[in-house]
């Protein structure tokens, strides 16, 4: 019996699949939470350098960022039932590659594999909860989708610091994989669109055909200003959050003088802080039946946030903690850019309006990441104004130079909220 003829909204079923695509995002967010901890010895191993380290990570954010323009379109016009699994897969084979590298060349091409995959999962799991749920708790289940793929980056942190004092990166990866494998087969047997009265059923239109959609389905919402405002915002906020997560948090307090796995704790905080404030910012913004002011005010005590990390790089673990959480919750304004992106478009291109969002999200995000690795090696325009010179061991002040790139982000997105209008529905799409 096919089961999508018996779904329901709201249901068990929605709910199964539903925590199917979350467990997709768990698991590209846990392998990148696993690459957080592990890079310095991956470094150490293969004989990295620094610029060598941020290009690296950021080659997963901007080949993420180009696949997400167009894994919006695709999931508006074939649906989720088999592109979610099937983009499991990709990540699945990036993993095994990246795992297994003996050198830059490996890790470039499964950083490339994983991206193309992973670009259809946070998006993916959002549009899940769209389609079961219903458009109009749309926002506020891709709130959730954050809250529970950042208190698993908050386990797999702490458990992967853990191991990493033990196992090599590469077993460390490898078994990561092997959950991603579990994952893709569990999606292949049971995922599921709903059966909703009176929408048309996905066919493949033809390759023609197809491309034609997806390319209108893009220039239609690029064409909106808003779109692209909303989606620079969000790439400030979530850009800088994703960097200093991933990468250089950590980097950071070890070099003011932190012990390593006290700085992995800490830097853990910062996706506790990121898993509770997206789904408080989501209820804001519907208890004000606004979008623009809770996010705006996020942006702004983020700003702060980072300023004060940056001023006080030798803070106790505790100071270190309750600093990087407020960053972090404050970070959890830029899940308001999904709902705002909705907001701006036809209910069939919902889809391509996230992804626009989440690519502009991991443009910004990659070169957040990738600025402060040409910093340390001595490069670039900030590293000749503060004279840094190539170094093995970049000092405190070297890496004060580095991220400065983080607060000139949000300074930027504060401005533009000027130009943002206001888009809370003043009734349900």
């Amino acid at each position: 019996m096919d089961t999508s003829t018996k779904s329901q909204l709201g249901g068990g079923q929605a709910w199964v699949n539903w925590l199917l695509g979350v467990a997709f995002v768990v698991f590209v967010f846990t392998f990148q939470t696993g690459y957080a901890i592990t890079n310095i010895d991956m470094t150490k191993d293969l004989s990295l350098s620094v610029a060598q380290v941020g290009f690296i990570g950021s080659i997963y954010t901007w080949a993420f960022a180009v696949a997400q323009f167009c894994s919006g379109s695709i999931l508006d016009r074939l649906g989720f039932r088999w592109v979610l699994p099937m983009a499991a897969s990709v990540v699945t084979l990036g993993g095994f590659v990246f795992a297994h590298s003996t050198g830059p060349e490996m890790l470039v091409l499964g950083q490339v594999l994983m991206a193309l995959g992973a670009s259809f999962g946070f998006v993916g799991a959002g549009f899940v909860g769209g389609r079961w749920f219903g458009p109009i708790k749309y926002g506020l289940m891709f709130a959730w989708v954050q809250f529970v793929a950042s208190v698993a980056a908050i386990v797999g942190q702490k458990m992967i610091g853990h191991l990493a004092e033990t196992a090599s990166w590469s077993d460390i990866l490898n078994n990561l994989t092997w959950m991603g494998f579990v994952i893709t087969v569990a999606m292949f047997i049971l995922m599921r669109e709903p059966a909703n009265d009176g929408e048309k059923k996905l066919s493949w239109p033809g390759v023609k055909v197809f491309i034609d959609d997806l390319l209108n389905a893009i220039n239609e919402v690029a064409a909106i200003r808003d779109s692209w405002i909303n989606a620079l915002i969000g790439g400030a906020t979530f850009g800088t959050m994703l960097a200093f997560g991933v990468l250089w948090g950590p980097r950071f307090l070890a070099a003011g003088g932190m012990d390593q796995s006290d700085a992995f704790a800490v830097s853990a905080v910062m996706w506790a802080g990121l898993a509770l404030g997206a789904p408080v910012f989501a209820w804001l913004s519907d208890f004000l039946k606004k979008r623009k002011m809770p996010m705006f005010s996020g942006c702004l005590l983020q700003f702060i946030a980072i300023i004060y990390i940056m001023l006080n790089p030798s803070m106790s673990s505790t100071e270190a903690s309750i600093a990087f959480f407020i960053w972090g919750f404050m970070a959890g304004g830029s899940m308001l850019n999904f709902p705002i992106g909705a907001d701006l478009v036809k209910p069939a291109l919902i889809g391509t309006s996230a992804a626009i969002v989440n690519a502009v999200q991991f443009i910004v995000g990659g070169l957040v990441m990738v600025i402060p690795g040409r910093v340390l090696s001595g490069s670039g325009l900030i590293a000749r104004i503060a004279e840094i010179e190539s170094s093995v061991t970049p000092s405190v002040n070297d890496y004060q130079w580095a991220i400065v790139i983080l607060p000139i982000s949000l300074f930027f997105a504060l401005i533009l909220f000027y130009f943002l209008k206001e888009t809370y529905p003043t009734e349900a799409k």
